[in-house]
């Protein structure tokens, strides 16, 4: 699979999951506007039913309230905490009306009225004929509470659905193997850095003790000699690492490479890549990488095969699992 192919992937999911988590602030923040919606039309109606009911207690003579009457259904009706004004008013101006104070005790009525009140009225009728009106309003302190409800109870909802949208998007991204991709390419980045450091140092940083004296230097030697090389690497077999790590230098970006070519198409590359892998693996006894070097040739070279993509992507695995290896033992 390539890299492109898994990167996308992996974006994608993280969209997914930052959408999914502005749909569920959407939805909150609509539920919370429609409930304090239904709060004050559930309010406004009661308001004007209170009005209503106080309105049908008042008796009217000729037209006229009575003063006694009157004062006595405004006190009683101020005894709901939830009620702040009642006003009753005639043709002639006000006839009673009671509202509360900053310590929330009825006071004579003097046109103050505090914000978000929810008002209701209802007209006093003599004859058919409208001579007053009853005004009420309702304490906006049951619209605060029944919001703060509202606002607790959407953001529980909230954490709730965000916990288990990312607990399903977590275990998507682990099922996929993303969290060990981004381990082992945080892995990588370290090796390269410490080996960078380390390129230009002599073969006892990888941890050989060269013996000198079989290698003096003389005018007339050759640049090479495979025999004393043969020589000293068995009598040395720290030497080793020295193949160890130039392997892994060489190779530390064939599984990317092998993605790419294959993702472009670039079958001969990716053959010629192939034999070179199934030359040097046996000098590591990498026998996975071997047989996976020459399946995937065998794969690339078939016209017919459909298992190309699964030979590289094997090939391109085992070549990650000797690099891996080979960076824990060259340090």
């Amino acid at each position: 699979m390539s890299n492109n192919f898994r990167s996308n992937r992996l974006w994608l999911a993280l969209a997914i999951w930052a959408i999914g988590l502005i749909l569920f602030i959407v939805l909150g923040l609509w539920n919370i506007n429609i409930g304090q919606k239904n709060t004050e039309d559930r309010l406004l109606g009661e308001a004007g039913r209170i009005a209503s009911q106080l309105a049908s207690l008042l008796s009217l003579h000729n037209g006229e309230l009575d003063g006694f009457t009157a004062r006595a259904i405004v006190t009683g009706a101020m005894e709901d905490e939830n009620l702040y004004a009642v006003k009753i008013e005639t043709r002639q101006g006000m006839k009673e009306g009671r509202r509360r104070n900053y310590l929330w005790e009825p006071i004579l009525w003097d046109d103050e009225v505090i914000e978000n009140c929810i008002q209701g009225m209802t007209p006093l009728k003599y004859d058919g004929k409208a001579v007053g009106s009853v005004e009420v309003w309702l304490s906006p302190r049951q619209i605060e509470e029944e919001e703060a409800e509202i606002f607790e109870h959407e953001s529980l909802r909230f954490l709730i659905l965000a916990f288990f949208w990312s607990t399903a998007i977590f275990l998507l991204l682990w099922y996929w193997g993303e969290f060990h991709r981004l381990k082992k390419q945080l892995a990588e980045k370290k090796n390269v850095s410490k080996k960078s450091e380390t390129s230009d140092s002599s073969p006892i940083v990888l941890g050989l003790s060269v013996k000198n004296e079989n290698y003096d230097i003389q005018s007339d030697l050759p640049a090479c000699d495979q025999a004393k090389g043969r020589k000293f690497q068995r009598k040395n077999p720290d030497s080793w690492l020295v193949t160890a790590g130039l392997f892994r230098q060489t190779f530390l970006r064939g599984p990317e490479l092998m993605s790419r070519l294959y993702a472009n198409g670039e079958f001969a590359g990716l053959c010629h890549l192939g034999r070179i892998l199934e030359k040097a693996a046996p000098c590591l006894g990498a026998a996975r990488l071997l047989q996976a070097a020459r399946d995937m040739q065998a794969a690339l070279n078939d016209p017919e095969s459909k298992e190309r993509a699964t030979c590289v992507e094997e090939c391109a695995t085992a070549l990650e699992k000797v690099l891996i290896s080979l960076s824990g033992e060259t340090k």
